[in-house]
């Protein structure tokens, strides 16, 4: 009955994009698909639906300071920063910053959504590689911790 999975699944992320996209302001072209998978995530099987479902392995050490926060700045900050006037921003709503572990908190959700694990419509250029989306999930999926948060 894998069918009946996939239609379950696919209506699953229809009804999530149309969630995390209504009233964003988000542009069309912004939520178009880099042409990868844009919902859920698989790993060893597994398919996640949102970040609340993704797992946090017990052995992670990943903090902001170590990947969190060189990933936003090499991946989104370009778009997603409160400095870079309207024209310059590709799109990205004004107000939906990635600047601060605050920032990337509050939206962590519409990032994993977007961006972590197998979900693959941001950034829309210069994509990261696969192995970086799935550590990106997996510090999402732990909180997006600190180094101090870690005990380090």
């Amino acid at each position: 009955m894998r069918c009946g999975v996939d239609v379950r699944r696919a209506l699953a992320v229809l009804v999530l994009a149309c969630a995390c996209d209504a009233g964003d302001g988000a542009s069309d072209d912004e939520s178009e698909s880099s042409g990868s998978e844009s919902s859920g995530s698989e790993s060893g099987g597994e398919v996640w639906m949102t970040l609340a479902e993704r797992p946090c392995p017990e052995e992670s050490m990943l903090s902001w300071e170590s990947f969190g926060g060189p990933y936003v700045r090499s991946y989104c900050s370009s778009c997603h920063g409160s400095a870079l006037p309207a024209d310059m921003r590709q799109n990205a709503p004004l107000g939906l910053d990635f600047e601060t572990i605050e920032q990337v908190r509050m939206h962590a959700d519409r990032i994993w959504m977007r961006a972590a694990d197998q979900n693959a419509t941001m950034p829309p250029v210069g994509a990261p590689a696969q192995d970086e989306r799935t550590l990106l999930g997996e510090w999402l999926a732990c909180g997006a911790p600190t180094d101090a948060e870690l005990g380090e």
